[in-house]
């Protein structure tokens, strides 16, 4: 099935086909969810956290959209969706055999994933899953992910990582807030991805590694990274509660 429209990639005018974020071999070829509007959402997120039947109709076959040419949805495919998956096996591979922990490193061969490919990807998401004026008011991002071998990103795009593997998925919208600034958050186990834009200040509850960009540089046979761990039951950015402490606090409030 194939749907009118304009890619968010090349921002021609093709017919649209469905493009799986996360790529459906990291864990989303059988998700099953719901497209509900955002103020809905976020009027009633307190039910919806307590597994209240939502009144709207259940997709299957992995969380995506169309939004893509089928050239494009071939290019990231061919370029950057492997390293994006095998990034998330290893992290998988991290949460399920760690047994319970806040804060992890590990270590991992530089061969086994290009970080900068796995950025890409990471780009190509929030691209896809916002709306037309992202990528026009943010065209640097677009060209990072267009281009195969450019590492150049300006300064203001800082991006961060985190382990999740409960709580709400997030799907990466734009959002304006009051600490941090302009914010997109994406989570799906078991990463948690957070674009910031135009704010110099590092955002300490996650890992940043913005210098991913830059693998080709790096000159190690292995790497260590440390990650935090999260659950997201608060629709609300960077709100790491636990599924008791939030709903307690709702109610007190």
């Amino acid at each position: 099935m194939a749907v009118k429209g304009i890619c968010k990639l090349c921002l021609n005018e093709k017919e649209l086909t469905y493009e799986h974020f996360p790529p459906r071999s990291a864990f989303n070829r059988n998700t099953r969810f719901y497209r509900i509007n955002s103020s809905d959402y976020y009027e009633n997120f307190q039910k919806y956290n307590k597994s209240r039947k939502i009144k709207a109709k259940i997709n299957q076959g992995g969380l995506g959209d169309y939004c893509l040419c089928e050239e494009c949805n071939n290019y990231l495919g061919f370029s950057y969706v492997n390293d994006y998956v095998n990034f998330a096996k290893i992290c998988f591979s991290i949460i399920k055999n760690s047994g319970e922990f806040k804060s992890i490193s590990f270590k991992f061969k530089k061969e086994e994933v290009n970080l900068k490919y796995f950025l890409k990807q990471v780009v190509s998401i929030f691209i896809c899953n916002n709306e037309a004026w992202f990528a026009q008011s943010y065209p640097e991002l677009l060209n990072f992910v267009k281009d195969k071998n450019s590492s150049h990103l300006p300064e203001k795009y800082r991006f961060y990582l985190y382990l999740n593997e409960e709580g709400q998925l997030k799907n990466g919208n734009w959002s304006m807030t009051n600490i941090h600034g302009e914010i997109c958050e994406f989570t799906f186990p078991p990463f948690g991805i957070i674009l910031s834009i135009n704010n110099s200040e590092r955002i300490y509850e996650a890992s940043e590694i913005t210098t991913f960009k830059n693998y080709d540089d790096i000159f190690l046979d292995e790497f260590n990274i440390t990650l935090n761990k999260y659950p997201t039951y608060s629709p609300f950015p960077l709100d790491f509660r636990s599924k008791e402490d939030f709903e307690n606090g709702i109610y007190e409030s």
